[in-house]
């Protein structure tokens, strides 16, 4: 198979399989980065941040194995968002999450990242924040998502 052939799923996926070998350590460097460009988003995280890298290699499975069917995808982030809004999460947070995110994929996976690879996970989290950010905050005006 070309890599240039491979879908948005599959390049996912693909950098997914990878990461996922050692989620303690993307979790590490994912809030270490969130922390250090938004340090808004530190007092949502009074708990055991390692079992707080669980949840979010959970997270990124759980998306990883529905990336191609947005009739299970969907609902799920709606209600992830819903759930975000008791935390104290604020729509704005939501790129330093995905900034944060990018950063750890590209620090843990170094060269096996790709820039399509990259490409890939901005589009899905794109997509998916933009549904999040919908169903949490109705009243944020459209042209920020």
């Amino acid at each position: 198979m070309f890599h240039s052939k491979l879908t948005v799923g599959d390049r996912i996926r693909a950098t997914w399989s990878i990461a996922a070998r050692d989620p303690d350590h993307l979790a590490a460097v994912f809030y270490d980065r969130l922390f250090e460009i938004d340090e808004t988003t530190r007092p949502l995280f009074s708990g055991d941040l390692a079992e707080q890298g669980q949840k979010l290699a959970a997270t990124l499975a759980y998306i990883v194995d529905h990336a191609d069917d947005a009739e299970v995808l969907v609902p799920a982030a709606e209600e992830l968002a819903r759930r975000h809004l008791n935390y104290g999460v604020i729509y704005e947070q939501y790129a330093s999450v995905g900034g944060a995110l990018i950063y750890a994929l590209k620090t843990v996976l170094g060269q096996s990242f790709s820039q399509k690879d990259e490409a890939a996970w901005c589009e899905t989290y794109a997509t998916l924040s933009a549904v999040m950010i919908k169903a949490a905050y109705p009243e944020c005006p459209t042209d920020l998502l």
